[in-house]
């Protein structure tokens, strides 16, 4: 299986276990920042409010400082480096362009490992070895399918 879609299944499993209740502590602080709570006995979504977010007010709430009297928030200022970094890269094709998605294999891996040890540590308090076994095979050869894959892009270019 390509990089992309090793990505697309972590992604979705780490999101499906943290919406079953499941306490991820890299993802937790992120979704609370967008605005998203969720009911940690009921493992159901309380309440979405993305526009009184602190993601929302830092992106787009204040501004970062005025240029001939525009005010330029954090949204803008992305959209803008963005669109250089773009045109930059239409006119310099030296550049490798697995750099660009090297931090979001690292934050995945991270969250990864997070979700690992946490559904580690639900399974040991539970008092089963064989489920803590179960589990350790499936997210080993998850992990190892995910390296190989990290190893086959990176290598192939």
């Amino acid at each position: 299986m390509k990089l992309g879609g090793w990505i697309m299944m972590l992604t979705v499993m780490i999101l499906f276990l943290s919406l079953m209740g499941l306490t991820i502590p890299g993802l937790n602080p992120i979704s609370q920042s967008m605005g998203i709570t969720i009911n940690e006995s009921s493992s159901q979504i309380t309440s979405v409010d993305v526009e009184s977010s602190s993601l929302w007010n830092k992106l787009f709430g204040t501004a970062a400082f005025t240029v001939l009297g525009v005010e330029i928030t954090g949204g803008i200022l992305l959209v803008l480096l963005g669109t250089g970094a773009v045109v930059v890269g239409l006119f310099a094709k030296g550049y490798d362009t697995s750099l660009v998605i090297l931090p979001f294999i690292v934050f995945i891996a991270g969250l990864f490992i997070s979700t690992f040890s946490s559904i580690i540590v639900y399974t040991i308090g539970e008092g089963s070895a064989w489920m803590t076994s179960i589990v350790s095979i499936l997210f080993v050869g998850l992990a190892v399918g995910f390296i190989m894959s990290c190893v086959d892009y990176f290598v192939g270019r």
